[in-house]
C-alpha cells in the first residue's frame, strides 16, 4: 500500500508538471499582428488603417486614455462594441454639443467623471475616427525586429509581458523554497540543540559579499547606463556649464560614496561578535565630530555657491530682438503659439479660453463673440437641466424597480445627488462662472482695457515647437489648470508652469535634431519637452516635440504655416498697444476660472 501511494503521487506529479509545462509554453504563444478580421467602424482591417489609428491615438487620446486600463478616462478596449458608431463618432467630435443636446449618455458620462469634459475634436474627419476605433479593437500591432540576416520579424509585446510574468512567478516559487529549507534546518537544530547554521558568521559573510557584489554591479550599470547621467554634450549654450557642476559634484559625493560604503561593511564583518570578545565603548570625540561636520559644510558651501553663480548667469535678461514662442500646458498636452510676420505675441485671457473655439484664449475680437454666444448656448442649456430637475428625480425614482447590483447604486447615486442639493449646486456653479465670463469679456470688448491687439492677428497656433539652431529663444510658459514642470533634458532646462503667473525661460539651441541623431546614431530620435511634475493621471503622456533645425529649413517650415486666426471681416484691432501680456483679473467666487 506504501509503494502504491508513491507510485500514484509521482505519477500525480508527472501529470501536474507537464499540465503546468503546457499552460506556460501556450501562455507564451504569439498572436497575429491583426487580431480582427471584421471591425464596427466598416473600413476593411488593415496594417495601415491601424497604424494611422495609433498614431491619432498617441498624439489626440493617450494623454487621458489607455486601451486596457481606467486612467483619466475611461478604458478604450471594447467601446465599439458598447457604443453605436454615429454615437461614437459625434462623441469624440464635440462631446459638448452631444451633451447639450440632451443626450442622455453623454451627460451621464460628464456626471460620472465629475463634469471634466472631454477635449473637442472638430479637425478629425470620420475615417480618421474610425481608424482610432479600429486601433482600440485590435490594439497595438506587433514591433518589427531585424534578424541578423536582414529579414523583418514581428515582435509580439503580449509575448514578453507573458514572460516577464512567468519569470517572476518561478522567482517567488524559487523564493518560498529556500525559505521552507531555512526553517526546516532551524526546526532541526531546535530538535538536536546544535546551531546548525553559524548565523553570526554567515551573516558577517553577506556583508561581505554584498559590498563585492553591489560595487561590481553599480560599477557595471554605471558603465552601461552612464549616457542617460546627462553629464556630456548638452544641446544648449548654457548646458556646459551645467554638466561641468554635475561632474564635479558627481566626483565628490561619488567618493565620499565609495569610502563610506566599502568602511561600513568591512567593519561589520570584522567586528562581529565572536565568543570571549568585548565590543570597545567609546561615547564620542569632539575633535573627530568638528572634523567631519566642517568639511562637509565647506564642500556644500562652495558647490552652492556655485550653482547660484551658474543661475544667475542662465536667468540673464533676454538680449532685445531674442525671439519669443509661447509654450501652453493643460492636462494632459501642451501647444505652442509663434508670432506672425510683425514679430510680436498678440495679448491673452483665460477669460478667452474655449475649448472649441479659442484654447489658448488668445485675445482676438472676432473669437471673442464667438464665445460669448457658446457661453450664451451653455447658459440655456444649463438653466434647463436645473429646472428639469424636479423631472428628472420623478423619472428615475419611477424606473428605480428590478435594478440591482452597480446598476442600482449608480441609479440610488443619481437619486442621491438630485435629493441632497449636490446637482443643483453643480449648475449654480457652472451658471456662476459663465455669467462672470461673460461679464468680463463684454468689459473687454467695450475698449476699456488695450486687451485686443492687431499683433493677435497673424499669430500660429502649432503642436510642434521648430527652433533655429545657434539662435536665442524665450519660452513664456502658461498654465491653463495645475501646476506643470516644462523639462527639456537634453538642453539642460526646466521651468515651472503655474496657472495665473506667466514664466519664462531663455535658451541657445546648438545643436539639430539632425546632428543630435547623428551623434546618437538613432534616426528615431526626436526632441521633447516633457511634464517634469505629477500634474494628474495621464501625466507620464504630457510632451510634445521639439525640431531645432537650421534658420533656412525653419524658414521653410513657417512658410507653409497660416495664421490661426486670420479672418478677412475681422475686426480691426488698435496698433499701439503692449503685447504678450496675460490679463490677470482677480476672479469671483472662490478664485474659479473659465470653464468649457
Amino acid at each position: 500500500m506504501k509503494n502504491f501511494s508513491s507510485k500514484s503521487m509521482r505519477l500525480q506529479f508527472l501529470k501536474t508538471s507537464a499540465f503546468a509545462f503546457l499552460l506556460v509554453l501556450s501562455s507564451l504563444q504569439g498572436f497575429a499582428a491583426l487580431k480582427i478580421e471584421t471591425s464596427a467602424t466598416g473600413l476593411p482591417v488593415s496594417e495601415e488603417t491601424i497604424k494611422s489609428g495609433e498614431a491619432l491615438f498617441k498624439s489626440k487620446c493617450q494623454s487621458c486614455h489607455q486601451l486596457d486600463r481606467r486612467t483619466t478616462g475611461p478604458a478604450l478596449t471594447g467601446v465599439t462594441e458598447r457604443r453605436e458608431m454615429d454615437w461614437l463618432i459625434q462623441w469624440i467630435r464635440n462631446n459638448n454639443e452631444l451633451r447639450q443636446s440632451g443626450d442622455a449618455d453623454a451627460i451621464a458620462i460628464y456626471n460620472e467623471y465629475n463634469g471634466t469634459a472631454m477635449n473637442v475634436f472638430a479637425d478629425l474627419s470620420d475615417d480618421q475616427i474610425k481608424s482610432i476605433l479600429m486601433y482600440t479593437e485590435n490594439g497595438p500591432l506587433a514591433a518589427p525586429v531585424v534578424k541578423s540576416d536582414g529579414a523583418e520579424q514581428k515582435l509580439d509585446e503580449g509575448l514578453f509581458n507573458r514572460t516577464n510574468w512567468v519569470l517572476f512567478f518561478l522567482s517567488i516559487l524559487v523564493f518560498v523554497v529556500i525559505i521552507l529549507i531555512i526553517k526546516t534546518i532551524d526546526i532541526v537544530g531546535k530538535l538536536t540543540g546544535k546551531e546548525v547554521i553559524p548565523w553570526n558568521n554567515i551573516n558577517a559573510g553577506l556583508m561581505l559579499a554584498f559590498l563585492i557584489v553591489g560595487m561590481i554591479a553599480g560599477l557595471y550599470e554605471l558603465s552601461i547606463h552612464s549616457k542617460y547621467l546627462l553629464l556630456s554634450n548638452a544641446s544648449s549654450a548654457h548646458g556646459g556649464e551645467l554638466d561641468r557642476m554635475m561632474k564635479i559634484t558627481f566626483i565628490i559625493t561619488g567618493f565620499v560614496f565609495f569610502v563610506t560604503q566599502i568602511v561600513l561593511f568591512t567593519f561589520a564583518f570584522k567586528y562581529r561578535a565572536k565568543k570571549g570578545v568585548k565590543a570597545l565603548h567609546y561615547p564620542h570625540n569632539d575633535r573627530l565630530e568638528i572634523i567631519w561636520t566642517a568639511i562637509p559644510a565647506v564642500v556644500l558651501t562652495i558647490l552652492v555657491l556655485g550653482g547660484l553663480k551658474a543661475w544667475n548667469h542662465i536667468n540673464e535678461k533676454p538680449a532685445e530682438g531674442t525671439a519669443q514662442i509661447e509654450v501652453f500646458a493643460q492636462q494632459f498636452g501642451w501647444q505652442v503659439r509663434y508670432p506672425g510676420a510683425d514679430g510680436k505675441l498678440g495679448n491673452s485671457s483665460h477669460n478667452l479660453i474655449s475649448e472649441k473655439s479659442n484654447p489658448l484664449g488668445v485675445a482676438i475680437p472676432y473669437k471673442a463673440k464667438e464665445i460669448l454666444t457658446e457661453l450664451e448656448s451653455d447658459l440655456k442649456y444649463y438653466e434647463e437641466a436645473k429646472a428639469g430637475l424636479p423631472e428628472k428625480l420623478g423619472d428615475l425614482k419611477s424606473t428605480l424597480g428590478g435594478r440591482v447590483g452597480k446598476d442600482l447604486k449608480n441609479h440610488l447615486k443619481l437619486i442621491e445627488e438630485i435629493e441632497s442639493g449636490k446637482e443643483e449646486s453643480f449648475y449654480d456653479l457652472q451658471l456662476r462662472r459663465r455669467n462672470t465670463q461673460i461679464k468680463r469679456i463684454k468689459l473687454s470688448l467695450s475698449g476699456d482695457a488695450p486687451l485686443y491687439t492687431a499683433a493677435a492677428k497673424d499669430d500660429i497656433i502649432s503642436d510642434e515647437i521648430h527652433l533655429v539652431v545657434n539662435e536665442p529663444v524665450t519660452f513664456k510658459l502658461r498654465s491653463r489648470d495645475v501646476i506643470h514642470s516644462a523639462l527639456m533634458k537634453e538642453f539642460r532646462a526646466q521651468m515651472n508652469v503655474v496657472p495665473g503667473i506667466p514664466t519664462q525661460f531663455t535658451f541657445t539651441p546648438i545643436t539639430t535634431t539632425k546632428g543630435r541623431r547623428d551623434e546618437l546614431n538613432n534616426q528615431e530620435f526626436d526632441y521633447h519637452v516633457i511634464c517634469n511634475k505629477i500634474c494628474g493621471n495621464s501625466h507620464f503622456n504630457m510632451k510634445i516635440k521639439i525640431v531645432v533645425e537650421t534658420q533656412a529649413e525653419y524658414d521653410k517650415w513657417m512658410a507653409d504655416q497660416k495664421a490661426t486666426f486670420a479672418q478677412e471681416d475681422a475686426e480691426e484691432a488698435p496698433a499701439e498697444a503692449p503685447a504678450a501680456e496675460e490679463t490677470t483679473e482677480p476672479t469671483e467666487n472662490s478664485g474659479e476660472v473659465a470653464m468649457n
